[in-house]
Order: structure tokens, then sequence, then C-alpha cells
């Protein structure tokens, strides 16, 4: 596996998690508001003010689901590349599943929310917009 190749399959588990997220908030009840580019990251901008604070962590479960799925079709589909395909695919997902504290990624909210039993609506990912 080439280094293009490489970054072909990281771009494409990192566009099969935001995916995830999106289509669980659209089967939940909440609305895809956009797309958020910061640097390198990107992320979702998600409304979920209609769904309940169980709903809204499946919904954060649902990207680093999607992305290890993806990950083993990917690699059961393409032998030759199929350990670095589950590397790539293992580390997205501890990475994101992990609460680091500090960056807002999908395992630091649902800590938060096991913790507290709120998720945190003060973010730019997840937004608890009131309708007017």
């Amino acid at each position: 596996m080439d280094l293009w190749e490489l970054v072909g399959v990281a771009a494409g588990l990192i566009l099969l998690h935001e995916g995830g997220h999106m289509l669980a908030t659209r089967a939940l009840g909440g609305r895809v508001l956009g797309l958020v580019w910061r640097g390198v990251a990107v992320g979702v901008r998600l409304d979920v003010a209609a769904l309940s604070p169980a709903a809204v962590a499946w919904t954060l479960i649902a990207g680093p689901g999607a992305a290890a799925l993806g990950a083993g079709v990917l690699a059961a589909a393409w032998p030759p590349a199929r350990a670095a395909v589950l590397l790539i695919g293992g580390c997205d997902f501890l990475l994101n599943l992990l609460p680091w504290g500090v960056v807002p990624n999908d395992g630091t909210r649902l800590w938060r929310w096991w913790r507290t039993g709120r998720i945190a609506s003060n973010t730019a990912i997840l937004e608890r917009k009131r309708p007017r």
C-alpha cells in the first residue's frame, strides 16, 4: 500500500465517520446544519434540540461505528491492504471513543454524558437551537 492509498483510506474513513453522525442524527429526528472545517480537522454541526440525551449519545457513537464498519468491509474486500486498513480503522475508533478531556471528541462528550447525564450543548459540533 503506498502513501496515496493510505491517505485515501484515512479520508474515506473520516467521511464515513462524519456520515454516520449525520445519518444517525437524521434518523433520530435531529437536523444536520453543515460541515465544520478547522485546519485538517473536520466535523459536523448538528441541531439536536429535539433529541433526548440518549439519542444524542447514539449520534456520537454512530460516527466511530460507521468508520469501524467501513474499515471492516474494506479490509475484507482488499486483502493486500488488510493490516493497514484495520490499523487505521482501529486507531480512528479508539482515538474517537477514548475521552481526551481537552479535545471535544466523541469519547469526551460520551464520558461527560455518562458522568452527568447531560450532553454538553455549548460546542461548535452539537448545537441545541431553540425554535423561534
